[in-house]
């Protein structure tokens, strides 16, 4: 009985010490480094009882004996704990990045890495927050293994090339899915062509928390329709526990191109190549010549005429490159507040970036506000809600090969060195067209007489009602709206060259309205009994997009100086257009686990969409997907160097909508005869249209060694049927072709990245990673057995690459007459008899009339004139294999991080050879590209360029692979150095924390190139603006 009394006593005494308030002390520390975390927020659960760490992470708060500790700092992850009566507690807070490598975003939702079955890559606000970028999709280059990306443009605010393992299709688009925040987002290039704009570049890069890659059908078949290409997800920054901290952030910086694009033959050089020229053009016409002395003096004579000699007497000359270009200045402004507690959290940022582009015309400025909160009404339901608003204005210039708009191609194709920049009597601008074969004059006088410019406002306003109650039911509808405005203008004003192209002057406004409504609705179900784990969502999706455009054009303005075409007299044309279009989902998925052992996952989705006829327009989307975690099997607990193992695999569908919104119907189309307005069919109906389908499997070994050693091994497939192709239909019909189901292609890749650990020391740390990819396209079926479709400069045939070079086969020079020599190019079939001489590749000759021992084309000599296309083997633009390494390094208050991209065993197609690689083709004052100075003469037999010969019909300017070179680079991405300030300082200042650093972009490139060796998809290079290397210093601070 005393036992027991005394046992009453001793309880109830800890029970009053409990409920007594305490003076609890402690240390609060970081993972890892074991560093103080100063500024962490130390809160009594369920009250506003709090305090802060100090600078060497001690706080001091009285609380009841039986109260818990909430503790969150930016960067770490929010901790609970028990006091328990203790006066004493050291506290260590898990980084974020660490919960981060927990937990990873997903389609409609997320979830433990570890558990995860699908391929899916995670790039870190970490890879982004400092590199000196206007938009997010350059950062991914080299970091996402089985992701290839390219700008379209150097210019600022340029559209991004994007593709995740490999093309799925010839008419319905290859680009992938963007999701913001859960919900898909408007993207693509909205703008007239007149530049390369992006509807992406609203989002600052500073304000995305995290990018995830989808990339299989496990990852992306939840979005059914529209995932045959990936998906990325985006997720924006929410607010963190604890109290508000504001962050300032400035960078400045400067750019330039980077790399020696096309370096041009020296003035002397290029005399001598067009004397050359015109020498070799005598020596073949004599007649050409009598009035000469001598065949030398003729030659002289053209190239002054043709190549005049400078007159320092009558003109000024400049550099064009000092003249035309500039070192772009770029500024970035950034203003953000974080905080929260257990009721709610609040993210918010405002910033500003104004960017020039390296040509003084072009500039882009960019004001951008996110607002991202949450609260809990109470233990069952929370709300939230997102506002994101972004105007840009952006400025720029036409690319590709335009005499009149391009200053890249005017610099390096037509303004040579001798072209006079000013008059030097009184000092103007030299305007006359110097080369009469351009309408070209000096640029300068031109930039200020052309409009150029895109206006865009993006607004994104989304709320959610999440209830949850209990602990493994959750209910959430979501309802988002997605506008995006865009105004371009293009016009040609007084004093440009190309004013009169359509009257006195042309204006050009277009207006695009798109306005997509999304609604959601999903149910999830978690649940754990014992050693097994369910979890299931099922849900709907409805989704509305409404596009409206007007474009008017208008000539003949009445003043000088006029910029707006309501100033314009007459209309040169004009129009408008409006489309709706909806999506309707069904969606769910399943997954079971046990013992963290083995996993299970189903997906599903049916989509019904207004492109489609109605008996076609429902398409259903799956997908299953297992792992095996073998390291947590008995057999392996004592194999102390694998701390875990994970084998997946995954099979599945998913699909891509017409591009056309109409195809299934027959449009008419309106023209006008004489006076009268008229209509006709446009196209031929075809109910039967439906999606392309993706069928796709995956299997993939992951796994961490010796504490430090991160790796992943993956291989693919992905076989694309119903490709959508224009078939040929009877000409009864009244139409040659019709948009059809009809083609097949399969992409396969390896997919491998390794991340060591070598250092992880509280004052040292040093990581280093490293991923490579290949993706090998085949076209597997056309319309019909052995078609084949030719654009250009490419092939479509089954048994090939979407991107097959096919065009001539330039053989080299002919030794004996430095003429350039092609293949004949004539395909024979084997088996059967020769019908003409027929050398094989290896140099074996087949007589006429003699048997051809296998396919092959002839590679017999000839001239440009009698040699065929042909398909180049081995030659696409896609590579053997790309990715990029990354290093991560720190030294106490110092980190430097580096990102390297690669690609290797791509060819491009440089269509600069029609222009600086002619063999004298043309002979008025052009530029010269510096490889052509080793031309072959009789005095340079072994010379690598074929003869110059003015007016020459059978060198470069004709397509041939001469125009195919090797795309192989490496290219230095991302360079950061950054010093944070010793903690003490920073509280002595009153900051919480404060750094500083510099960084660049695109510092160091090896290419055997001779242009920017980062190029689209396709291979297609023709004077566009190249990248850009820029340096930038930033200041951060957060108080």
């Amino acid at each position: 009985m005393k036992k027991l009394i005394l046992s009453v006593l001793m309880a109830f005494s800890a029970t009053m010490l409990l409920a007594q308030t305490i003076t609890v002390k402690g240390t609060v520390t970081g993972s890892g480094d074991e560093l103080p975390v100063i500024g962490a927020y130390v809160l009594q659960q369920g009250t506003n009882n709090g305090t802060s760490t100090d600078v060497d992470g001690n706080f001091t708060l009285e609380v009841p004996g039986d109260a818990s500790l909430v503790i969150s700092s930016v960067g770490f992850k929010t901790q609970v704990v028990p006091v328990n009566g203790r006066a004493v507690l050291n506290i260590v807070l898990a980084t974020e990045t660490e919960a981060l490598d927990e937990v990873m975003v997903v389609a409609y939702g997320t979830v433990k890495k570890g558990s995860y079955s699908g391929s899916a890559t995670v790039v870190k606000q970490d890879a982004m927050k400092d590199a000196p970028v206007v938009t997010f999709e350059s950062v991914l280059a080299g970091k996402a293994p089985g992701v290839q990306v390219a700008s379209f443009s150097g210019q600022p605010g340029a559209q991004a090339d994007i593709s995740i393992r490999g093309f799925g299709s010839f008419n319905a688009g290859n680009a992938p899915l963007y999701v913001i925040d859960g919900v898909p987002a408007t993207s693509g290039d909205w703008a007239s062509g007149n530049m390369s704009t992006s509807a992406m570049s609203f989002l600052n890069p500073s304000d995305i928390e995290s990018i995830t890659v989808l990339k299989d059908a496990a990852a992306a078949s939840l979005y059914g329709s529209r995932a045959s290409n990936g998906v990325i997800l985006i997720t924006t920054k929410k607010g963190k526990s604890g109290k508000l901290t504001s962050t300032f952030k400035a960078t400045a910086g400067f750019s330039y191109f980077a790399y020696d694009n096309y370096p041009l033959a020296s003035d002397e050089q290029a005399a001598e190549l067009h004397r050359q020229a015109w020498y070799n053009y005598g020596e073949r016409n004599p007649s050409q010549w009598k009035k000469y002395a001598s065949l030398d003096e003729y030659a002289a004579a053209k190239v002054e005429q043709y190549y005049p000699s400078r007159d320092y007497d009558k003109y000024i000359y400049k550099d064009w490159e000092d003249v035309l270009f500039r070192t772009g200045i770029a500024q970035n402004y950034e203003y953000s507040v974080s905080g929260g507690g257990e009721k709610g959290k609040i993210y918010a940022s405002v910033a500003y970036t104004d960017q020039q582009g390296v040509v003084s015309i072009d500039n882009l400025q960019r004001f951008s506000t996110t607002i991202n909160g949450e609260t809990n009404l109470n233990k069952y339901v929370k709300v939230g809600a997102n506002f994101q608003y972004s105007w840009q204005f952006q400025e720029g210039h036409q690319e590709g090969a335009s005499t009149k708009d391009n200053p890249f191609f005017i610099w390096k194709v037509v303004l040579n060195p001798r072209w006079p920049y000013a008059n030097k009597e009184d000092g103007s601008l030299y305007l006359e067209r110097w080369n009469s074969s351009y309408s070209t004059i000096n640029p300068v006088a031109s930039y200020n007489a052309q409009i150029n410019d895109a206006k865009q406002n993006r607004l994104i306003m989304k709320g959610y009602v999440e209830v949850k109650p209990t602990d493994y039911l959750t209910f959430k509808t979501t309802l988002s709206s997605d506008w995006l405005y865009v105004h371009d203008r293009f016009g040609w004003l007084y004093g440009h060259p190309n004013y009169t192209a359509y009257g006195e002057g042309y204006m050009s406004d277009r207006h695009r309205n798109i306005n997509r409504m999304v609604s959601s609705t999903t149910v999830n179900f978690d649940k754990t009994w014992g050693d097994h784990h369910v979890a299931a969502m099922a849900g709907w999706e409805a989704e509305e997009e409404k596009y409206h455009m007007t474009r008017i054009g208008k000539i003949d303005f009445s003043y000088a100086g006029a910029t707006e075409s309501i100033f314009g007299t007459n209309y040169e044309d004009g129009y408008s257009y409006s489309r709706e279009e909806g999506l309707l989902s069904a969606l769910g998925s399943l997954s079971y686990d046990y013992k963290s052992r083995y996993y299970l996952t189903a997906t599903y989705r049916r989509d019904g969409s207004s492109r489609l006829a109605p008996d076609t327009r429902w398409g259903d989307f799956w997908s299953v997907s297992g792992s095996w975690r073998f390291s947590n099997e008995k057999f392996l607990e004592d194999v102390e160097w694998l701390n875990d193992g994970k084998l997946r695999a995954s099979y599945g569908t998913s699909g891509t909508l017409p591009s056309d919104y109409f195809g299934y119907m027959s449009v008419y189309d309106f023209t006008q005869y004489g006076s009268t307005g008229a209509s006709y069919p446009g196209n031929l109906a075809n109910t039967d249209l439906t999606w392309e389908k993706n069928k796709n499997w995956n299997v993939a070994v992951d796994g961490t060694v010796f504490d430090k050693y991160n790796f992943s091994i993956e291989y693919y497939e992905k076989t694309t049927t119903d490709l959508l192709l224009d078939a040929k239909v009877p000409s009864t019909t009244g139409f040659s072709t019709t948009l059809t189901n009809i083609g097949e292609m399969k992409n396969k890749g390896w997919e491998v990245a390794v991340n060591v650990d070598i250092l992880d020391k509280k004052d040292i740390g040093l990581s280093v990673g490293a991923n490579w990819s290949t993706v090998d396209n085949e076209v597997l079926a056309l319309s019909e057995e052995g078609e084949t479709q030719v654009s250009n400069r490419q092939i479509w045939k089954a048994g090939y690459c979407i991107y097959q070079y096919y065009t001539r086969d330039y053989l080299g020079v002919n030794k004996e007459t430095g003429m350039p020599m092609y293949a004949r190019g004539t395909f024979h079939e084997g088996g059967k008899p020769a019908s003409e001489l027929v050398t094989l590749k290896n140099g074996q000759q087949i007589q006429k009339g003699e048997t051809v021992p296998y396919d092959t084309y002839n590679y017999t000599p000839t001239t440009r004139s009698k040699a065929n296309s042909m398909i180049l083997d081995g030659k696409t633009s896609l590579p053997k294999g790309f990715g990029g390494f990354n290093v991560d390094f720190r030294y106490k208050n110092w980190s430097v991080i580096m990102a390297w991209s690669y690609k290797y065993g791509n060819y491009i197609w440089d269509n600069a050879t029609d222009d600086l690689c002619v063999d004298g083709y043309y002979w008025s004052h052009r530029n010269i590209l510096a490889s052509e100075v080793d031309t072959w003469s009789p005095e340079n037999p072994n010379g690598s360029i074929p003869i110059r010969i003015a007016d020459n019909t059978e060198g470069g300017y004709y397509d041939s692979d001469r125009a195919i070179h090797r795309g192989d680079f490496l290219r230095l991405k991302n360079f950061t150095v950054s010093y944070t300030l010793p903690k003490d300082l920073s509280k002595k200042l009153n900051l919480s924390n404060a750094r500083i650093y510099a960084a660049g972009a695109n510092l160091l490139t090896f290419s055997g190139l001779h242009v920017d060796p980062e190029i689209q998809s396709d291979g297609y290079v023709n004077f566009g603006m190249p990248a850009m290397r820029t340096v930038t210093l930033g200041l951060e601070v957060s108080f």
